[in-house]
């Protein structure tokens, strides 16, 4: 089993039979639907619990008051990354966990689970930031303490698409059809909020240097390389100078959407590096904002003073890092099914896409006419 699936396929954490649990929220990216389904999840198997904000150090203090009154929860203010607040939540730990407690760690991935356990061990653990450092499970011992690391993920093996589109209250096929649109549906609005305004900013941005006689180049992988073909499709068919790069291996495209295939192979990354000038505007889309060759394109177009875009659910990411704009989409929880994300980002790219049409006044007309046949005089056949 690849490392991609094997990531999502993540054991419930009550079948390592937690007595107490830690919520980890990022405040870069608090994921505020995905922190109540955890929370949810805390609740419902009677777990006392401590909540920390983490980062701290990379957003304003202001932040703080806003998440808390979102998640209706007090947190602790910290950064494992500098030290802040690891003496509280040691502190807190000791009041309000009874000796031999085995603690769950949980929060989405990036949220720094690991690299609190390491704060409060001392180990030297391995942390990244790429989305699924932690593909396991995985205990430590800490004085009479356990602590267990895990998965940035919180999916029940024994619902139909886990967390993505819970159908198991579902009593027949019409209900299920429809909670499936409905949420699709749900995934774009909430959206709304977080994507508008850097569509807005990008769609200003490609318009001024579409002048200067650049062009885009879209990139995506499995689910997020049919985004990206959408939006070349859409792009051409409006007039655009645009192209396409994904890892769908044309015949093999059910492979490369579900396992993957060829996210780690740096020469794609180089392959399209070829075709990047100074200026030019280069969009990656990823989910998890770390599909490998998509952030390393990015990386590599950003060495080339191009414009670089991420249209992700994850900004806290390599795709992230790599990313003069960030357009985020805010379709999750997710589970292993990409369904709602995906719907999410195929809307924000007809949006950018549209909307950058109307802004260079393309009519009717002048779509159809970029639609239209252009044949060019070719040799007879049999003739070499």
């Amino acid at each position: 089993m690849s490392n991609r699936v094997s990531k999502k396929l993540t054991t419930p954490f009550y079948q390592f039979n937690p007595d107490t649990a830690i919520l980890v929220v990022n405040m870069i990216d608090p994921q505020i639907a995905t922190m109540k389904v955890f929370l949810q999840a805390i609740n419902d198997s009677q777990l006392p619990f401590i909540s920390i904000a983490n980062k701290m150090d990379a957003v304003k203090k202001s932040k703080l008051s806003e998440v808390e009154k979102a998640l209706a929860l007090k947190l602790i203010p910290v950064s494992t990354a500098t030290g802040l607040g690891i003496k509280k939540v040691y502190k807190q730990i000791k009041q309000k966990f009874t000796s031999n407690s085995k603690i769950v760690i949980l929060g989405v991935f990036n949220s720094g689970k690991t690299s609190l356990i390491s704060q409060l061990t001392g180990l030297d653990l391995k942390i990244g930031d790429i989305p699924g450092t932690t593909s396991e499970f995985t205990k430590y011992k800490w004085g009479s303490f356990t602590l267990i690391d895990t998965v940035g993920q919180l999916i029940d093996v024994n619902k139909p698409l886990m967390v993505s589109v819970d159908l198991s209250d579902c009593q027949t096929l019409i209900e299920k059809i429809a909670r499936i649109l409905r949420q699709d549906a749900e995934a774009i609005l909430a959206t709304l909020e977080t994507a508008v305004p850097q569509i807005k900013k990008v769609v200003k941005l490609i318009k001024k240097q579409l002048k200067l006689n650049k062009k885009i180049i879209v990139i995506g992988a499995g689910a997020s390389a049919l985004v990206a073909m959408e939006m070349a499709g859409q792009g051409m068919e409006t007039g655009l100078p645009i192209l396409v790069f994904t890892n769908n291996l044309a015949q093999a495209q059910p492979v490369s959407f579900s396992k993957g295939t060829c996210e780690q192979e740096a020469a794609l990354s180089r392959y399209i590096d070829f075709t990047v000038n100074r200026g030019d505007i280069v969009i990656g889309i990823s989910a998890s904002g770390g599909t490998g060759f998509v952030y390393h394109a990015l990386d590599k177009a950003q060495t080339k003073k191009a414009i670089t875009i991420s249209i992700t659910e994850n900004p806290d990411t390599p795709m992230g890092k790599f990313s003069d704009y960030i357009i985020k989409s805010n379709a999750k929880p997710e589970g292993p099914s990409s369904s709602k994300i995906q719907s999410a980002h195929l809307a924000i790219g007809h949006a950018l896409i549209l909307a950058l049409a109307d802004e260079r006044n393309i009519s009717a007309d002048d779509s159809v006419s970029y639609m239209l046949p252009e044949k060019v005089l070719t040799k007879k056949m049999g003739i070499k």
